[in-house]
């Protein structure tokens, strides 16, 4: 499943500049950016829980995409092959033939061995674009309820099978990256969807657990390179707004376009005014440069444009109901 000549038939057989942009337009809706949107709209948009509950997934995915990269320290495609291209372009690989020979064989030892000698190395098992667009996609099909046959079979495969395509095409993953990725993206969804207070009942021990995986994510953050720092103390925050809510009570859902449109745009604007007002805090509040204080800023910037965007929500629908 390391091996390159899946790589090498998608690249000679689909030789086109304009099937590349797509590849290339396809990755690109993999990126933080594509899920921050999506996450916004559905949870300000549609149903605020059932929102997120995909956020939950998504963070719990990219927290555990990076502990496998860090630990299985494995290469990608144009790592190993100097036939294979890279997004596009020419690779730059530190053997010119070493992906797997046999279908379980893992890549060169030699290239894996360069790679990892590497200050900032770019590890490629398993694959972060695939188990993101999985688990965003399985946990919107349990959050939301989704009962239609072609929806529920477009975000389950169709969905990651594009995005698996699009990975392995620009050179970025093995096959086994992508089946990792996907198989991961599905038990994480089921995950967050069984964490999630309301989706599947109330019962008590799902808060407490989603808390103490919020806090412990967030400690081991701190002293291990293991866990993002930044996806760890955004789940720290959204285990203690889901805390809150259920503790002071969850707005009422968006009724009618309108009212959908208005809290999208206000939680967008609480998004964009978010980054400034962190950094002025933290420009006027000194505190030691230390990973603990980035974790403290992350979650607070979290926590502003999450609560602010409930805050609008709640008041919105006074305002309509006045006009």
């Amino acid at each position: 499943m390391f091996q390159t000549q899946w790589h090498l038939w998608l690249q000679h057989t689909f030789d086109a500049g304009w099937f590349l942009s797509v590849m290339q337009f396809i990755s690109l809706l993999g990126y933080e950016m594509a899920y921050t949107a999506l996450i916004l709209v559905c949870a300000f948009g549609a149903r605020l829980r059932a929102g997120l509950c995909v956020m939950l997934a998504v963070l719990l995915m990219a927290c555990a995409t990076h502990a496998i990269k860090q630990s299985a320290a494995l290469p990608r495609p144009s790592d190993v092959d100097a036939a294979v291209l890279d997004k596009g372009e020419p690779s730059h690989p530190f053997v010119v033939d070493g992906g797997g020979h046999t279908f379980w064989a893992l890549p060169d030892a030699q290239a894996t061995a360069m790679l990892r000698a590497q200050p900032h190395a770019d590890y490629g098992f398993n694959s972060g674009h695939v188990g993101i667009t999985t688990a965003a996609g399985v946990a919107l099909l349990l959050a939301f309820g989704i009962r239609r046959r072609w929806l529920r079979w477009t975000l389950v495969l169709g969905w990651p099978l594009l995005m698996a395509i699009s990975r392995m095409y620009l050179g970025r993953h093995f096959l086994a990256d992508v089946l990792a990725g996907w198989l991961i993206g599905v038990g994480v969804a089921l995950l967050a969807w069984q964490l999630m207070p309301g989706l599947r009942g109330e019962r008590r021990w799902q808060l407490p657990v989603l808390l103490g995986l919020g806090v412990a994510l967030s400690w081991a953050s701190l002293w291990t390179p293991l866990v993002p720092l930044g996806e760890a103390s955004r789940l720290l925050a959204l285990a203690l707004l889901v805390a809150w809510l259920q503790w002071r009570g969850w707005p009422a859902d968006p009724q009618g376009v309108v009212q959908r449109v208005l809290r999208v745009l206000a939680v967008v604007v609480v998004y964009l005014l978010a980054r400034p007002v962190v950094g002025w805090l933290a420009d006027i509040i000194s505190l030691p440069d230390a990973p603990v204080t980035a974790l403290l800023w992350h979650t607070v910037g979290t926590l502003l444009i999450l609560g602010g965007g409930i805050a609008l929500a709640r008041w919105i629908p006074r305002r309509a109901a006045g006009t």
